[in-house]
C-alpha cells in the first residue's frame, strides 16, 4: 500500500528537516507531503529544499496564507486524494509525534479504516507537560467522550492514519472546523459512520523549539463545536468512489 505523510507547517523552519529526515529512516518509505501556510519565519523555502534534495519523495503545498489547520489539513487532503496513495497519514510538524511509530500505525491500518496515536492508552504518555496543560488535557478528552459518546481514549490526537476510501467519504466540504476541532470532528465522523477505528499507544513529547498554536480562540472552538458536531444530523456512509484520474505529487504547488 502507497503511504503519503501530511505535515501542516507554519513557523517550524528549526523542527521540519529533522522531522523529514527521521521520516525518511522508517521502513516504511512513505512520501512526505508538507503544506506550508505561508510561514514568515522561511519554512517554506526550507521545504521547497528538501523537495529538491529528496524528489519523488518529499513535495510541498503552498498556501497564500494561515486560516487554521482544519482548513491546511483540508487542502492537503484533497490534494493527495487527486494521486495514487492508499494511505494517508496526519502528524506533527514540530517533533511531538515520533516518526518511529509509524510503522505501529501502517500495522494497524492494514485491519482498521483509521488507527488514531494515543497518550493515553496506556494511561499517561506525554513528556515535558506542566501538571496545569496535562490536566487540561485529559479533561477534553472526557468532554469530548462525554458529549460525543466516543470511547477511544484520545479523541483529540493528531497522529492518524487513514484508509483513502474513508477520507474520500467524508465530504471535507462539509467540515465544520477550522481550527483544531478538526481533529476530533473527522474523528467522530468516521465514527459515526461506523468504520473500523483502533488506538495504539504513542508517547507525545512537548517541542523544543517554536511556539505553541494553542490559544484561548482554538479552545473556545473545540468546546463549542463539540456540541454543534453532537447535535448535527449524522453522516451516512457511503461507498467511496475513486477519483477519475490519479496522478502523482507535484513536486511544489
Amino acid at each position: 500500500m502507497k503511504a503519503v505523510v501530511v505535515v501542516p507547517t507554519y513557523n517550524e523552519r528549526d523542527n521540519l528537516e529533522n522531522l523529514v529526515l527521521q521520516i525518511r529512516q522508517q521502513p516504511c518509505a512513505c512520501h512526505i507531503l508538507i503544506v506550508d501556510d505561508r510561514s514568515p519565519d522561511g519554512t517554506g523555502a526550507i521545504a521547497d529544499r528538501l523537495a529538491a534534495d529528496f524528489p519523488g519523495e518529499v513535495f510541498v503545498l503552498h498556501r497564500a496564507r494561515k486560516e487554521g489547520l482544519g482548513r491546511a489539513y483540508v487542502a492537503a487532503l484533497r490534494h493527495v486524494l487527486e494521486c495514487d496513495y492508499d494511505i494517508v497519514i496526519q502528524m506533527d510538524a514540530d517533533l511531538s509525534h515520533s516518526p518511529s511509530y509509524l510503522p505501529d500505525l501502517l500495522r494497524e491500518i492494514s485491519h482498521h479504516d483509521l488507527v488514531l496515536g494515543s497518550r493515553y492508552v496506556r494511561g499517561v504518555n506525554v513528556v515535558n507537560w506542566d501538571f496545569k496543560r496535562l490536566v487540561l488535557s485529559k479533561l477534553a478528552t472526557q468532554y469530548v467522550r462525554l458529549v460525543t459518546g466516543m470511547r477511544f481514549t484520545d479523541a483529540t490526537t493528531g497522529f492518524k492514519c487513514w484508509r483513502r476510501e474513508v477520507l474520500e467519504s467524508l465530504d471535507l466540504d462539509r467540515l465544520l472546523s477550522n481550527g483544531y476541532l478538526f481533529q476530533i470532528e473527522t474523528t467522530y465522523r468516521t465514527h459515526r459512520m461506523g468504520y473500523r477505528i483502533a488506538e495504539v499507544p504513542i508517547i507525545f513529547y512537548e517541542r523544543d523549539f517554536g511556539r505553541s498554536k494553542i490559544d484561548f480562540h482554538i479552545i473556545a472552538e473545540a468546546l463549542l463545536g463539540v456540541i454543534q458536531l453532537r447535535l448535527r444530523r449524522s453522516p451516512c456512509r457511503r461507498a467511496a468512489t475513486a477519483p477519475s484520474r490519479r496522478k502523482r505529487l507535484p513536486a511544489s504547488g
